[in-house]
C-alpha cells in the first residue's frame, strides 16, 4: 500500500503469472517515478479480486515494468476502501462503504 501512489499497479512479471488477459486502455499511460524517470503502459487488469482478512476486495491494476513490488495499492484504492493509516503503529483500519470494518497490522521491510 502506497499513499504516495495515485493509482494501483501490478508488475509485468507478476501479471504474467495470472491466467487473465489485460485490457488495453484507449491511451498511453505515463507514470512518473520518484527518480524523475517515466514508465509507459496501455495495459490494465480490471476488477482484480484480492482478499484481506478473508474479505474480497477489488482493484484495477495498471501494468508497469517494476521490479521491487508485485502490486502497489494506491490512493484511489485506499480512499475507495476508506483506509486509515497509523504509520507509527504500522496498522491500517478499513471501513468499507457497506459498513464492514477490519484492522490490518502491516510489516515493515528490512534490508
Amino acid at each position: 500500500m502506497d499513499s504516495g501512489a495515485s493509482y494501483c499497479f501490478i508488475s509485468a512479471h507478476f501479471a504474467s503469472c495470472l491466467d487473465v488477459t489485460p485490457d488495453c486502455m484507449s491511451y498511453i499511460f505515463d507514470v512518473s517515478t520518484l527518480t524523475g524517470a517515466s514508465m509507459y503502459t496501455d495495459s490494465i487488469y480490471r476488477s482484480c479480486e484480492m482478499s484481506m482478512v478473508g474479505i474480497p476486495l477489488y482493484a484495477d491494476l495498471i501494468v508497469l515494468p517494476i521490479c521491487d513490488f508485485d502490486v502497489i495499492l494506491g490512493m484511489d484504492w485506499l480512499s475507495a476502501h476508506r483506509a486509515r493509516m497509523d504509520c507509527y503503529n504500522k496498522t491500517m483500519d478499513f471501513c468499507l462503504p457497506d459498513g464492514t470494518t477490519f484492522h490490518v497490522i502491516t510489516r515493515s521491510l528490512t534490508t
